[in-house]
């Protein structure tokens, strides 16, 4: 760990720009708020450094709201985008999809929505939302209104899955809940909302970003709802033909991801029961002391991680943080191995990843991360560290880039 504490650079966050908040200047790139991932100058930052041509495959195996992909269709470079989270592929997917779409054709069908929206009577609640105290009654039932009129009237795939989008991104607004790290009730209940003049304000901007959007040529974008840590066939086919990959991985901090999207994954319906969300995090990397139980099979020797595992024990306010820490670096592991068999020889990547502490002991992801890579023979170039935080106990933390090499 030494000789990797050596590799470790201190960089100007400004020279990367690694955080969402740079999206929200980003028109498409915005249309759903997820701060969990990176922005479009980042990605093309890295593009640009790994000289990525219009002959080059670009793989993200935790592809979030698809920024990555997004980035590489408008400079016509194929991608691999893999995501577990169901409602995260479709944004991606949505976004992506979105640069074929007529505008015209756009416009005329969503007058067929306004208009159809009085003629909605009957409703029924998405059996997730049943019985739980996520909206205002009124203002969900806009919302439903809306959602029937676009299922009714909008017949192709692409044109219906971009209403529906950005329905699904007003959903936290308007409802009881709010986004403070894991999705959770307001303090203040909603009061009664124009949820379709909301609705026609997001339309309307959306239709003026893809009026300022443009490109020459739609390369290949392959999306896949899957589990990097326990990919397909489909994804086998592609094992020795990514150039380089960009992605971050969920970060060791306690976050129930699966959580953040429950409104949304309700509403759309891809969750129904308790029981689904519970499902979906077995298959998510173990990152939050709810999702400390996979059905994953490890093979790797991460005995070096013991000693941190016990001293973690000793402090944890929670019996089940060091099992979090433990399963997150088994499932990363298993996560590294599949990008390796993805990658062609000689391929590179880079990984942005942020570290944590419990009870008082620092985690430090970046370097753990990069010898469980060295374990499976990924020469780490240089590790970066591009912004530095504080934890809630003032303890010092960083946020850092590792660049691998195969």
């Amino acid at each position: 760990m030494e000789r990797l504490r050596n590799k470790l650079n201190y960089m100007d966050d400004s020279d990367f720009s690694v955080t969402y908040k740079l999206n929200k200047l980003n028109g498409i790139f915005n249309w759903y708020p997820y701060t969990e991932g990176f922005s479009k100058p980042f990605v093309d930052k890295m593009l640009d450094f790994y000289e990525a041509k219009k002959n080059s495959l670009v793989l993200d195996p935790f592809s979030g709201c698809g920024t990555t992909a997004l980035s590489c269709t408008l400079k016509g470079i194929p991608s691999i985008s893999i995501e577990v989270n169901p409602f995260m592929d479709f944004v991606g997917k949505v976004k992506n999809n979105s640069l074929s779409l007529d505008l015209l054709k756009l416009k005329q069908e969503y007058k067929k929505i306004i208009n159809y929206e009085n003629n909605i009577k009957n409703i029924e609640i998405p059996p997730f939302i049943i019985g739980k105290p996520f909206f205002n009654i009124e203002n969900l039932h806009q919302a439903l209104i809306i959602k029937e009129a676009i299922i009714k009237n909008i017949t192709e795939e692409n044109y219906k899955n971009f209403f529906m989008l950005h329905l699904a991104s007003i959903l936290v607004r308007i409802s009881d809940m709010v986004r403070a790290v894991d999705l959770r009730y307001k303090k203040n209940k909603q009061d009664k909302l124009d949820v379709f003049q909301i609705y026609n304000d997001k339309i309307v901007k959306a239709l003026n970003n893809l009026s300022e959007f443009k490109y020459k040529e739609r390369p290949n974008q392959y999306f896949f709802n899957e589990d990097i840590c326990n990919v397909s066939p489909a994804i086998e086919k592609y094992f020795g033909t990514v150039d380089f990959f960009i992605t971050s991985p969920p970060y060791l901090n306690g976050t129930n991801y699966d959580r953040n999207t429950k409104l949304e994954m309700g509403f759309l319906e891809m969750i129904k029961t308790d029981a689904d969300l519970k499902e979906l995090r077995t298959r998510m990397i173990i990152a939050g002391i709810n999702s400390t139980h996979s059905k994953n099979i490890y093979s790797t020797d991460l005995s070096f991680l013991n000693e941190l595992i016990e001293n973690v024990k000793k402090n944890a306010y929670d019996r089940r943080i060091p099992l979090m820490v433990r399963g997150y670096f088994n499932d990363m592991d298993l996560a590294i191995q599949n990008i390796k068999r993805l990658m062609k020889n000689d391929a590179r990547g880079v990984i942005v990843v942020g570290d944590s502490q419990f009870g008082g002991n620092h985690i430090e992801t970046d370097l753990i991360l990069a010898k469980i890579c060295e374990i499976h023979n990924l020469e780490i170039e240089n590790i970066n560290v591009v912004r530095e935080r504080r934890s809630k106990n003032g303890m010092k933390l960083r946020e850092s880039l590792i660049f691998v090499r195969k």
